[in-house]
């Protein structure tokens, strides 16, 4: 479907730096009427663009800053996710639509297939380019995750494609592992493009590891509407670091990363310097509303902390979770409050490696000591520890020892990441490495570039980047 085009005419005699009488320079009347500029007849290219990510917020608010510039430009943006999600879509500035989602995304991710995903051992950090060292009951992990994936569309892509097929987008735009996105697209042949996280890798859960080949549940998503599977977008937005992502051969754009948490206002005290090193506790929204920052994490953390002269500022989110008890004295406990209000203050943050907590720490410029339960977040932390910006530990290996062991691991860590001036100083390269990327702003014509050529087809120019590092 070719995109929406309006045309604006010149409506009035006259144009910039020229008199409006057509002769000499004179001084104008309070009277006078001032043209606009606009030279012969122009085309704007208004797109409908539609954006959808299943019902999470640490995969909403990543594509937020993208949604603002495309409406910036003047384009017509709709955001389709569940009913748990069409609020803060709402609250972030744009247009929510909701659309049927009946998943259990709690009780997928908590099920006995992956229950144990978020308390895994250390996988080998080099699994996605050498699956084969993963072992029989990793690789079968990794497919309970696919399924996962694929039973969350299968629940939202009904909704999803009937309000695509009547609002007639030219593009849309999906969060990465929302494989209603690619379904909606190819049912309506048009271009997709893949918003990615802060991913260090791009996601392959709808691929068997060894093999490559499509999961079966995966293609019957596109069977159920007649079109044949589209296992990749056309293009991934990609905000992370150059130097912080691994190789890949698969079309990117890459883009700085913008902060947004969520709304909220700064406390009073983030305006005044702290008086000593000010250390940020977190678990994340996913953590908190799926278990993956449960009570023995906080406990050893935050005895890790007590003794070091530091302020320690636990941050929680609206997922449920509760202050632990035993909070060492002067420690400020603070509720939704956006992180990159934060973090500019910190001098480290102590949290699990997630996606969101990860890059707005790299946009700050802050340490981290990332304590991962998961692969994804044990491939961002050793990533993170190789470019000296951080410091990481396994979650799975903490929870091997004693307790007092893992307490002592995690103020060890703690201490050398304040301690060393090394950290800092990276963590400042890492953060001008992400602010020299285009900005979402500049993403917009290429967008259109790839909305007007249609599906499968490249970004004409610009920042489009293949990874041969």
């Amino acid at each position: 479907m070719a995109p929406r085009f309006r045309t604006w005419f010149e409506v009035a005699v006259g144009r910039a730096g020229r008199p409006l009488d057509g002769g000499s320079a004179r001084r104008r009347s309070p009277g006078d009427t001032i043209a606009p500029a606009f030279p012969t007849p122009f085309e704007v290219m208004i797109l409908r663009v539609l954006l959808t990510t299943w019902a999470w917020p640490s995969h909403l608010y990543p594509m937020v800053p993208l949604g603002w510039a495309l409406q910036a430009a003047g384009h017509d943006v709709r955001v389709a996710v569940g009913p748990g999600l069409a609020d803060a879509v709402g609250r972030a500035g744009l247009s929510p639509v909701t659309v049927a989602d009946d998943a259990d995304l709690v009780g997928m991710s908590t099920a006995p297939a992956l229950k144990s995903w978020h308390r895994q051992a250390r996988w080998t950090n080099d699994w996605q380019g050498r699956p084969e060292l993963l072992s029989p009951s990793q690789q079968e992990m990794y497919a309970a995750l696919g399924h996962k994936q694929t039973a969350m569309a299968a629940a939202m892509v009904g909704g999803l494609v009937g309000f695509a097929r009547a609002w007639r987008p030219d593009l849309v735009v999906h969060d990465a592992v929302t494989f209603a996105g690619l379904v909606a697209g190819a049912v309506l042949d048009v271009p997709t493009a893949a918003t990615l996280w802060g991913n260090i890798v791009l996601p392959r859960h709808h691929r068997d590891p060894l093999t490559g080949n499509l999961a079966p549940d995966f293609a019957a998503l596109f069977e159920r509407f007649g079109v044949a599977p589209k296992p990749e977008p056309d293009v991934w937005i990609d905000p992370c670091p150059p130097r912080m992502s691994l190789p890949s051969p698969d079309p990117r754009l890459p883009c700085r990363y913008v902060p947004y948490n969520g709304p909220g206002t700064g406390p009073d005290w983030l305006l005044e310097p702290p008086s000593r090193p000010r250390v940020c506790v977190t678990w994340g929204i996913t953590s908190g509303r799926i278990g993956g920052g449960t009570p023995d994490v906080f406990d050893q953390v935050l005895a890790a902390v007590h003794g070091l002269d530091a302020e320690l500022v636990l941050a929680l989110s609206d997922a449920g979770q509760a202050p632990p008890e035993g909070l060492p004295a002067g420690t400020r406990v603070v509720e939704n409050l956006p992180l990159s209000l934060l973090l500019p203050s910190c001098s480290a943050v102590v949290h699990q490696g997630g996606g969101g907590t990860t890059m707005t720490s790299v946009w700050s410029g802050t340490p981290q000591l990332i304590v991962s339960p998961r692969p994804e977040q044990m491939m961002t932390g050793d990533r993170l520890e190789t470019l000296g910006a951080g410091r990481h530990l396994v979650r799975g290996e903490l929870a091997a020892g004693t307790p007092q062991s893992g307490t002592r691991r995690i103020h060890d860590a703690l201490v050398g990441l304040l301690d060393d001036a090394a950290h800092a100083r990276a963590a400042r390269e890492l953060r001008h490495d992400m602010l020299a990327q285009p900005a979402p702003a500049a993403l917009v014509p290429h967008l259109e570039s790839l909305a007007a050529a249609g599906p499968a087809a490249a970004p004409a120019a610009g920042p489009h980047r293949k990874d041969t590092r």
